[in-house]
């Protein structure tokens, strides 16, 4: 192998471990963001639902652009005692639940 080549190996390991920390260090600055807001989106999307009983597209589009980043998943199955709503970017997710006579409230 020659020197040349040697180098260009050295300097493009070199590349991909600052792409990766970078990577890493914004994800880490991101993050808590990404919390914030979908758990944001999950409380209010929760209360447009079950408290006021409007329809998902009604509801989205007050979050619009912004909803559509996220995966919204609405789980039904306990209604009309319960029902939640998760919210999901990358690994990030947030959930709100709603109980009948106390609304809706972030659960995680």
């Amino acid at each position: 192998m020659t020197r040349k080549s040697q180098l260009l190996l050295w300097s493009g390991g070199l590349a991909a471990v600052v792409a990766i920390a970078g990577g890493v260090y914004a994800y880490s600055q991101l993050a808590p963001y990404i919390q914030i807001g979908g758990a944001y989106i999950a409380k209010q999307d929760c209360s447009c639902l079950f408290v006021e009983g409007r329809s998902e597209a009604s509801c989205a589009t007050e979050f619009s652009p912004d909803i559509k980043r996220f995966r919204v998943a609405v789980d039904r199955s306990a209604l009309p005692a319960r029902a939640r709503v998760t919210t999901r970017l990358a690994i990030l997710s947030s959930e709100a639940t709603y109980e009948a006579g106390f609304g809706c409230a972030v659960t995680r």
